[in-house]
C-alpha cells in the first residue's frame, strides 16, 4: 500500500483512540507504527538497490513491485501474534497497545490494498518460497528484469 493511505488510515485510527481513551501516548504510538513498520523494507532495498537513499526511488521501488524478493520480516502475521499474546499477557501499557492497534491496523491494510497471494503476510510462506516476489504476489503484470 502507498504512504498517504497509511497516513490517513493511521491518522483516523489514532484520532478515534483519543477520542475514546483521552491518551496522546496511545494515540501518537498507534499512528507512528501503523506508518513506519514499513521500516523493515528499508533491508529489502539496501541488500537489492545498495546504499542508495534515493527516497523517490525506495517508494518507486515497492509502490511499483520492482523488488526480487520480500523478506519483510515485520509484516507477518506470525509475528503479529507472538506480540499480540505479548500484550495480552503482560500488565496494561499505552505504548504496547498504542503499537498493537497500529501494527494490527497497518497488517489488515496491507493485506486488503495489496495485490498479495492470501498467505503472503505470512513469514514462514515467504521463506519457503525463497521470498521471491512472484509467490507473494498475484493479479498484476510483474516488471521483467
Amino acid at each position: 500500500m502507498k504512504p498517504i493511505p497509511h497516513i490517513v488510515i493511521s491518522f483516523s485510527v489514532s484520532a478515534v483512540l483519543y477520542t475514546i481513551f483521552r491518551s496522546y501516548i496511545l494515540a501518537l504510538t498507534a499512528f507512528l507504527f501503523g506508518i513506519f513498520i514499513d521500516i523493515d523494507h528499508l533491508l529489502d532495498y539496501f541488500r537489492e538497490q545498495g546504499f542508495n537513499l534515493d527516497v523517490r526511488n525506495f517508494f518507486y521501488f515497492f509502490t511499483e513491485f520492482q523488488y526480487r524478493k520480500a523478506v519483510i520480516f515485520l509484516h507477518s502475521w506470525e509475528l503479529f501474534l507472538i506480540y499480540s499474546l505479548l500484550v495480552f499477557l503482560v500488565p496494561a501499557n499505552e505504548v504496547m497497545f498504542g503499537i498493537f492497534i497500529g501494527y494490527s491496523v497497518h497488517l489488515i491494510a496491507d493485506h486488503l490494498g495489496n495485490p498479495v497471494s492470501p498467505l503472503g503476510y505470512f513469514f514462514v510462506y515467504r521463506w519457503k518460497n525463497d521470498f521471491l516476489r512472484e509467490k507473494l504476489l498475484w493479479h498484476i503484470e510483474l516488471p521483467d528484469y
